[in-house]
């Protein structure tokens, strides 16, 4: 429930998506609010997922809403993931992002991968086959980014968690062009977007035995 999670959250409610797990083991901290568009000054140090709930609720007050204060890991991933109809990435770490990857490969679950940094952002789609996050940028973790630490432009990460909730909202309801094997990236410094697709790879160690389903 950062950045990301707030936005796709806030969309995901007020378009009706009835059942909604918020997962994240951490409390709201002054320097989140300038990216994190549920929480206000009032909520600095309540739990993210506590917070989140009550401002979800207030928006979609029939939506079923559950607050799961953890961390995603290799112990809890079948308890936390298991009987959900697509998975919203609002992770910051290589590791967790490899376990929603096998997970969805897996379990043959969609998740809906997202990311910003600075004035960058992206979005792509795993649905349980191939080709996978692995596919995308190998199996060397890329470099670790904080918000915090190096910056990101709050609207970016808006940006970022609207085409997120989009991306659910196609998969839930059956339409549209998914970006499955896509990857949409925007850059708000030169104003650009694309989506650029990418292949599986035949060596891949998560997917390469699995077939893509497009027929959801």
């Amino acid at each position: 429930m950062g950045g990301l999670g707030n936005t796709s959250g806030l969309y995901l409610a007020a378009q009706g998506v009835g059942h909604l797990a918020l997962i994240d083991p951490d409390k709201v901290e002054s320097h989140n609010l300038g990216r994190q568009i549920l929480f206000g000054p009032a909520d600095v140090g309540r739990s993210k997922v506590e917070a989140a709930r009550q401002a979800l609720g207030s928006i979609a007050p029939d939506a079923f809403l559950e607050a799961k204060k953890v961390a995603l890991t290799c112990e809890n991933e079948q308890t936390l993931l298991t009987g959900y109809d697509v998975i919203v990435d609002g992770l910051d770490n290589w590791k967790a992002r490899v376990l929603l990857n096998h997970f969805s490969v897996r379990h043959r679950i969609p998740v809906v991968f997202g990311g910003a940094i600075g004035y960058e952002a992206q979005v792509y789609v795993v649905d349980g086959g191939n080709p996978c996050m692995q596919c995308l940028f190998g199996d060397d973790p890329y470099e670790e980014q904080d918000c915090a630490v190096q910056g990101v432009l709050g609207p970016v990460v808006g940006m970022a968690g609207t085409v997120q909730a989009q991306e659910v909202l196609k998969i839930l309801l059956n339409t549209g062009d998914v970006l499955r094997g896509r990857i949409w990236t925007y850059d708000a410094f030169r104003n650009l977007s694309r989506v650029v697709p990418f292949a599986s790879r035949s060596q891949c160690p998560v997917c390469r035995d699995k077939e893509l389903e497009y027929g959801r």
